[in-house]
C-alpha cells in the first residue's frame, strides 16, 4: 500500500540532520513499500519520528492552505463576516435577494476541504505510524516512539474535532488501531459519540506527559521532530489542556455535566496562557520562499480576496470603541450628516480605544478608521451609514459650491468626473457624487479589488500582521482559551484561575500583545524572498504602528464595561473577542461559536449579511455516494445545510432577515 508522499520532503531533510545521505532520507521517506523498524534504526532515524514531523506539516491542518482559506474568506466571510465585502447597495455591488452560499461558486471548495483532509493528509500518517508502533513488540519500543504516538492521538483527536465540528458525521477510527491499513473500516460517528472520547484521549496523553522523563538525546532528538513546540513537553501540555476545554466548550449545549467535568479536570493544569502560545506552523517552515505569496500559502487567499478585506463597522466601531466623529451640512434644503472623522487619535493614547484598531486594521486614504456595515440600507435613507463614510470625503470640497470644478480626486491618483447634468447644475453634484463612490467602493474600484493600495475609500485588514510570512496559523491561541474560561465562569460550568473579567480582560491584553508583535516584527518587503504582492503600496507596506499602547489600560476600561452586562451581554461579549482576534484567519472557531450560542443567546452572535442564507452545517463531497455507498446510507439523510448539528442542541434553523 503507498503512503501518501510527504509534500514537506525539504523540512524534513533540515530537520532529520542525523540522516546524511539523501538516498537513504529518498528510501525511507519517500518509498513507503520499503519502510521497516530495521531499516529506521539503521539511519538512525525512527519511521515513528518521521511520521510525527510529516503529520505536523499537512496542508492546512497546523499550517494554513492557499485553496482551503481562499474559499474560506470566500464563502466564509459570507457567513460569518469576520470580513467585509460591500454588498448593501442596490445599484451597485448586490440586490437586495436572498442568496445562497451553498450552492455559490468554489462552493466545493467551501464545503468539503476538511472532511476530504480528515479522511485523507490528515489521519493517514497517523495510521501508519500506529501499525508501526502495534507492530512493534514492546521490548523494543523506545521511549521516544511511546512519546510519539501520544502526540498522534492528540493530533488525530483534534483533526476529528474539526471535522465533526463541521459535518458531524465522520468517518472515525478508535485510537489505537491502524484502521484500513489493518482491514478495519472506519465508522460513521457523530458528534455525541466522538466528542466524549476525544476528551478522554486528550486527558490520557495530558497524563502521560506528566510522568514522562526524556534523556538528553531522547530531548535533542525531540527538539528536531518537533516543528511546533520545539520540544517542549510543557507547552504541548498547554495545548492539550486547551483542546481539552475547547471541546467542553463546544459541547456545553448539549452535556454541561461533562464541560463542568472538563473544567474540574483542569484544576491546577497548565493551559495557553502567553501571547505567543499558539499551535501553529507558519508557511516559510513547509513552503518554498519563493512560491509563498503567488502559488501557495494564506497570503495568496487574501491577495485574491482583496474585496474581501474591508474592516467591519461591528469590531471597529461595536467592539473596539472607535466611534466617528459627526458633522452635518444643509445641501439643497436638505440636512446630510457625515463622519469627519473619528475618535482613534486621542482615544488610542488614553485607553478608551482598543490598540488593536492601530494593530489589525489600516485607515482609509484620508486616515480614518471607518468600516462598513452588513446591514442593508439600498441608498435609500441619505443618512445610512455608508453615506455618512464616503459623504465625508466631498461634503466640504469646493466642488459642490464652484461651478468650474468638475473633477474630485481622492487617494493617489484617483478622480470621478462629473457628469453633463452635474456639471451644470450645482444641486445636483452632491447625489452625483455620493452615487459614484457608493458604486466605487461596492465594485472595488478604489482599490481596484487589490488589499493594501492608498486609495480605500473604507478602513480595512492592515497587510503588517496579515503578510507577515512567519505567521503560525493560529489554530488554537492563549486568547481563545482565556475566553473559554470567560464563559465558563458567566454560564456556571465552573470558574479557573480567576473570575470571569480576569480572562475576558487577559483575553485582550493577551491579543493586543499577540497583533502588535505580527504588526511590528514585520521584515518583509517587496525586495525580499517572500516578497509583498507588487500592487501594494510601500505606505501601507511600511506603516508600523506609531507605538504599542497600553493594552492594560484599556483592557481595564473594557472590563469595567464588562462587569455592568448582563449574562447574556457577556456572553456576546466574549463572543465578539473570539471573532474579532481570529478574524480572517480561523474561520471555523468562531463559526462554532456562533452556532453553538444561538441557542443561549436566542439569536444569532455573529455579524451577518442580510442577503446570505445561514448555513448550519457543511455538506459532503458527492463522490461520497459512489465511492462508499454504505456510508453514503448513514450520512444522506442528514446531509443538509439548514439542520443544525448536535452539539448546538437545536433541531430548528437560525433565519436572518430574508429567509
Amino acid at each position: 500500500m503507498k503512503y501518501i508522499h510527504l509534500k514537506s520532503f525539504f523540512l524534513l531533510t533540515l530537520l532529520l540532520s542525523s540522516v546524511a545521505c539523501k538516498k537513504k532520507l529518498d528510501d525511507l521517506y519517500q518509498n513507503p513499500d520499503g519502510y521497516s523498524k530495521d531499516m529506521a534504526d539503521k539511519s538512525g532515524v525512527s519511521v515513528i519520528a518521521g511520521f510525527f514531523t510529516s503529520q505536523l506539516t499537512q496542508g492546512f491542518f497546523l499550517s494554513g492552505d492557499y485553496g482551503s482559506v481562499y474559499h474560506q474568506v470566500r464563502s466564509g466571510e459570507r457567513t460569518m463576516a469576520n470580513a467585509i465585502q460591500v454588498y448593501n447597495t442596490t445599484t451597485e455591488g448586490a440586490p437586495y435577494a436572498l442568496k445562497d452560499v451553498e450552492h455559490d461558486w468554489g462552493t466545493g471548495g467551501f464545503n468539503e476541504s476538511v472532511f476530504n483532509f480528515v479522511n485523507t493528509q490528515w489521519i493517514t500518517p497517523i495510521l501508519w505510524a500506529q501499525r508501526e508502533y502495534n507492530n512493534t513488540p514492546q521490548a523494543k519500543r523506545t521511549n521516544l516512539d511511546s512519546l510519539y504516538i501520544t502526540l498522534l492521538h492528540v493530533l488525530k483527536g483534534y483533526a476529528y474535532q474539526r471535522a465533526t465540528d463541521m459535518y458531524d458525521k465522520i468517518p472515525y477510527i478508535e485510537t489505537g488501531s491502524a484502521g484500513g491499513l489493518d482491514g478495519i473500516k472506519a465508522k460513521y460517528l457523530g458528534q455525541s459519540d466522538i466528542y466524549p472520547k476525544i476528551i478522554s484521549d486528550f486527558k490520557n496523553a495530558e497524563a502521560v506527559l506528566t510522568t514522562l522523563t526524556l534523556s538528553a538525546t531522547e530531548q535533542a532528538s525531540f527538539n528536531q521532530q518537533d516543528i511546533i513546540f520545539g520540544g517542549n513537553i510543557l507547552k504541548w501540555r498547554k495545548y492539550i489542556n486547551s483542546l481539552r476545554l475547547r471541546c467542553a466548550m463546544n459541547v456545553s449545549e448539549v452535556l454541561p455535566a461533562l464541560t463542568t467535568q472538563v473544567l474540574t479536570d483542569l484544576q491546577g493544569k497548565p493551559l495557553l496562557s502567553d501571547y505567543n502560545d499558539v499551535a501553529g506552523v507558519a508557511d516559510i517552515a513547509v513552503i518554498a520562499l519563493n512560491r509563498i505569496c503567488n502559488e501557495l500559502g494564506i497570503t495568496r487567499a487574501f491577495r485574491e480576496r482583496g474585496g474581501d478585506c474591508h474592516a467591519g463597522k461591528k469590531f471597529l466601531q461595536d467592539v473596539m470603541y472607535c466611534q466617528p466623529t459627526m458633522g452635518s451640512k444643509v445641501i439643497n434644503g436638505q440636512t446630510l450628516s457625515y463622519f469627519s472623522g473619528d475618535n482613534s487619535a486621542t482615544g488610542l493614547s488614553n485607553g478608551t480605544v482598543d490598540p488593536r484598531v492601530a494593530y489589525i486594521f489600516a485607515p482609509d486614504w484620508s486616515g480614518r478608521y471607518l468600516g462598513v456595515d452588513t446591514k442593508w440600507d439600498g441608498n435609500k435613507d441619505p443618512n445610512s451609514y455608508l453615506n455618512q463614510v464616503l459623504r465625508g470625503y466631498y461634503i466640504n470640497d469646493p466642488i459642490l459650491t464652484d461651478i468650474s470644478k468638475t473633477t474630485f480626486n481622492y487617494g493617489v491618483n484617483k478622480s470621478i468626473q462629473l457628469d453633463a447634468a452635474s456639471k451644470a447644475d450645482l444641486s445636483k453634484r452632491e447625489s452625483f457624487l455620493l452615487n459614484a463612490l457608493r458604486s466605487a467602493v461596492a465594485n472595488g474600484d478604489d482599490n481596484d479589488g487589490n488589499v493594501g493600495t492608498a486609495n480605500n475609500l473604507v478602513a480595512e485588514y492592515n497587510v503588517r500582521p496579515q503578510f507577515n510570512f512567519a505567521l503560525k496559523y493560529p489554530t488554537i491561541h492563549a486568547v481563545e482559551t482565556e475566553l473559554s474560561l470567560a464563559e465558563a465562569a458567566v454560564r456556571g460550568f465552573g470558574q479557573l484561575n480567576g473570575a470571569a473579567r480576569d480572562h475576558y480582560k487577559n483575553a485582550i491584553i493577551l491579543s493586543c500583545k499577540y497583533w502588535y508583535e505580527l504588526n511590528n516584527s514585520n521584515q518583509y518587503s517587496k525586495t525580499t524572498l517572500p516578497a509583498m504582492p507588487t500592487t501594494m503600496d510601500d505606505s501601507r507596506i511600511n506603516a508600523k504602528p506609531a507605538m504599542e499602547y497600553n493594552a492594560s489600560v484599556y483592557a481595564e476600561n473594557a472590563a469595567q464595561k464588562f462587569d455592568a452586562m448582563s449574562a447574556n451581554q457577556k456572553v456576546q461579549a466574549i463572543f465578539n473577542q473570539l471573532q474579532l482576534h481570529y478574524n480572517m484567519l480561523n474561520f471555523e472557531v468562531p463559526y462554532t461559536a456562533a452556532r453553538r450560542l444561538i441557542k443561549y443567546l436566542g439569536t444569532n452572535p455573529a455579524s451577518m449579511y442580510e442577503i446570505f442564507k445561514w448555513k448550519e452545517r457543511m455538506t459532503y463531497p458527492s463522490s461520497v455516494q459512489a465511492s462508499d455507498p454504505e456510508g453514503w446510507s448513514i450520512i444522506s439523510p442528514s446531509n443538509n445545510p439548514d439542520l443544525p448539528v448536535w452539539f448546538t442542541g437545536r433541531t430548528t434553523k437560525w433565519k436572518n432577515a430574508l429567509e
